[in-house]
């Protein structure tokens, strides 16, 4: 019968299974996404009440892009970090 030995150090609690750039990507697609489907919805209030396009392509490139980059800024800044950690492969 043997007995299984521990883990060095804090291995298991350091180690991600995530790939930092995938997910990074996956953020950008998903922000475009979500813009995409918010700009859908304003467009179709303002066809109904008849405001300008313009008037809501300044409002996606404003607010929305705002929102949504500090939605993500706290996961996109943690995975840098994670980028920048990660030893390099020669």
């Amino acid at each position: 019968m043997s007995i299984p030995l521990p883990l060095p150090g804090t291995w298991p609690r350091n180690m991600t299974r995530r790939d930092p750039i995938a997910a990074l990507e996956e953020i950008e697609r998903d922000k475009v996404a979500a813009t995409y489907a918010i700009e859908l919805e304003l467009d179709r209030l303002a066809e109904k009440n008849g405001i300008s396009h313009t008037v809501i392509a300044k409002a996606v490139e404003g607010y929305v892009d705002d929102m949504l980059g500090d939605v993500f800024f706290e996961l996109e800044e943690e995975l840098r970090a994670e980028l920048d950690e990660a030893p390099e492969i020669c």
